[in-house]
């Protein structure tokens, strides 16, 4: 396997090429993290006669996993070449390597929606404005809905529903560009997609809406769901409160936090806090006042968005993400006198992780996330 010299905190270090495809070497910058799905995730940078190119990001199904996980890793690389917009994450395809098939996607040098809410955690509980937030929230309720109404050659819906929409799969610049990713557990009517198995809950628990948490097999994919997890995503962003962890709704679940698990009768594709079972009782005790009681301190207009994307009723929800979107929109518009934009986002951002990175709650604080702040990234050659 080939390798180059770089320097890293001014050390020398080899650097490894991870993969070559069709005369071009890929170079590991470094590895960046697992994927919810269990994909291992680098940063790379492909190398030709002409020289460096600009970094990507390689996901590669880990030696001895199940069949079943290439096959999402390819199905997800079928759905990515019908999603193609600015506030979507770009995958460039599949790339065959000895034994292994690589999926490369664009590198947006950023951080997730998770690292930026942990920059209020850092910075003492203080969140990102409500600008902000309706900025975030628009862009990617507009990717939600240019996938679900996405169609193939022939014009048919492919029914897409995102069905993992968290704060990990919302990806944000420095530039203040915002795109939504992570359609490995996507659904859609794909000719020859993997179905899910009996009783596996795709995407997080705790940002599911109450219909997906019911038993298997009552509740059709719809779009709304996604709507439900945008909501929770925009209330966490807001006031860095899990809806699913407030006491009072655990309260009025019945759950006692400290008595035995019961034996699940489903299992959730990625980790949580808390059983499916238990997630669902609290899915079924949410009501309007526990939603207004984590948006204490949120302005009215805001607060207005967020129930109707939390109604347990879908009926009671925003019915597309278009509607959803335009209703940011309009919110963003009327609370402030200046446009909010990518480079209001921007200059917002960086602030952010300056004052989390000078704070005195990093000694006792780790983000899941590397590459985030300074001292964290390799230096390109």
């Amino acid at each position: 396997m080939g390798s180059r010299k770089q320097t890293v905190h001014g050390k020398e270090a080899t650097r490894q090429v991870l993969f070559s495809h069709e005369g071009t070497d890929h170079l590991v910058v470094w590895r960046m993290d697992t994927t919810p799905n269990g994909l291992e995730r680098y940063l790379v940078r492909p190398r030709t006669h002409g020289g460096l190119g600009e970094p990507l990001e390689a996901e590669v199904v880990p030696p001895h996993a199940p069949q079943w996980a290439q096959l999402r890793l390819e199905e997800e690389a079928r759905l990515a070449s019908r999603l193609v917009h600015p506030t979507l994450e770009r995958v460039h395809g599949l790339r065959p390597h000895e034994a292994r098939t690589f999926l490369l996607k664009e590198h947006v040098e950023g951080c997730s929606l998770e690292s930026v809410i942990s920059f209020g955690v850092l910075r003492g509980d203080r969140w990102m404005s409500e600008a902000f937030c309706l900025y975030m929230a628009s862009a990617v309720a507009e990717a939600l809905h240019l996938a679900h109404s996405a169609t193939d050659e022939e014009g048919r819906p492919l029914g897409i529903i995102h069905r993992a929409v968290n704060p990990q799969a919302i990806r944000i610049g420095w530039t203040g560009a915002v795109k939504l990713g992570d359609f490995a557990s996507a659904y859609s009517l794909l000719p020859h997609r993997l179905r899910t198995p009996k009783g596996l809950f795709r995407g997080e628990l705790e940002y599911a809406a109450p219909e997906r948490l019911e038993p298997p097999g009552t509740a059709e994919p719809d779009v709304r769901t996604d709507l439900f997890s945008l909501g929770v995503v925009l209330l966490e962003a807001l006031t860095g409160h899990s809806l699913y962890g407030l006491g009072s709704l655990e309260a009025a679940a019945g759950l006692d936090r400290w008595r035995c698990v019961p034996r699940r009768t489903r299992r959730a594709e990625r980790p949580s806090w808390a059983t499916p079972e238990e997630m669902a009782a609290l899915a079924a005790a949410l009501r309007p006042e526990h939603v207004e009681e984590a948006l204490q301190g949120i302005s009215a207009p805001v607060k207005r968005l967020v129930h109707q994307a939390l109604r347990r009723d879908p009926g009671e929800r925003y019915a597309t993400a278009a509607r959803f979107r335009a209703d940011l929109q309009s919110c963003l518009q009327a609370m402030r006198a200046a446009p909010y934009g990518a480079r209001a986002a921007s200059l917002e951002l960086l602030q952010a992780r300056t004052e989390a990175e000078g704070s005195p709650l990093r000694e006792g604080a780790m983000l899941t996330e590397g590459g985030v702040f300074s001292e964290d990234l390799p230096m390109h050659s």
